[in-house]
């Protein structure tokens, strides 16, 4: 091995150990893409737990094909998406944790450029990059990451969930809120933010696939209000705060919506 190579492996373990979490319930479909995916990534020191909730649809026998490979797995109900993660990192032992749920994926080497990435850098609490999104009908679009904390706070989450990689003695005081049912992620970067922009690296890379067409893609305006209004009283916004917070999500809802739905019909124009 040159230099160069021997300096990346030494960054990397310089990192540490990394642990991967998959929350799942009624995933047969899409999961053993994702277990592949994680078993697929070139960095060596990394374990990976899935937290399931209670499955019926076959989940536990896909989880049970590959149970050599993980570290350990728990199927049991749960109180949401969010309460699974806590569970899943309390249960973890890396010095960094990962979360991609049952129905994304991690881009090859995802880890191991996350990690190169945060090597030396003890500030860093939180690494994340670009998601690829798929889309029902097949087309795929890079959605890059918008580091603005006005967006972060006033719209919604700009940085992309999926490709993060958290210090596991940081989410130690700062768990999920489980009261939250879909916004729980956003809930938690934005107190992040609000603590220390500074403490997150942007690595301008797709490191996750995304599955268009989950709940937080397709809610009606007057639940993504509502949501909105839950995360401005958990967060203690003033008045004037929680208006913009509901004027800014008003406005950049329709265009958002729009800009799927155009997305959806051009790959289905291409396909015929």
């Amino acid at each position: 091995m040159n230099k160069a190579g021997e300096s990346m492996e030494q960054g990397m373990a310089a990192a540490g150990k990394v642990s991967i979490i998959t929350v799942v319930y009624n995933g047969a479909a899409t999961l053993e893409r994702t277990i592949e995916s994680v078993l697929a990534q070139d960095y060596g020191n990394l374990e990976y737990i899935i937290v399931d909730g209670g499955s019926t649809d076959g989940t536990l026998d896909i989880i049970r094909k590959h149970e050599a490979k993980l570290a350990c797995w728990v199927s049991e109900r749960d109180k949401g998406i969010y309460d699974a993660m806590n569970k899943g990192i309390a249960m973890a032992t890396g010095d960094w944790v990962g979360l991609i749920n049952a129905d994304d994926a991690y881009a090859p080497g995802a880890v191991a450029k996350a990690m190169r990435a945060v090597a030396g850098r003890p500030a860093v609490n939180i690494v994340h990059g670009d998601i690829l999104i798929d889309y029902p009908n097949g087309h795929a679009k890079v959605k890059r990451a918008k580091q603005s904390g006005f967006l972060l706070k006033y719209w919604e989450m700009v940085l992309n969930h999926p490709s993060f990689f958290v210090r596991r003695s940081y989410y130690r005081g700062h768990p999920f809120d489980p009261a939250f049912r879909v916004s729980g992620d956003h809930l938690w970067t934005l107190r992040a933010w609000r603590e220390a922009p500074a403490q997150f690296l942007y690595v301008p890379e797709v490191l996750a696939l995304f599955t268009a067409g989950g709940a937080s893609m397709t809610n009606p305006l007057g639940k993504v209000l509502a949501e909105s209004d839950r995360m401005a009283d958990a967060l203690g916004f003033s008045w004037r705060e929680k208006m913009t917070a509901r004027f800014v999500r008003t406005a950049l809802y329709l265009p958002a919506m729009a800009k799927l739905q155009l997305n959806q019909l051009v790959a289905t124009l291409r396909r015929n």
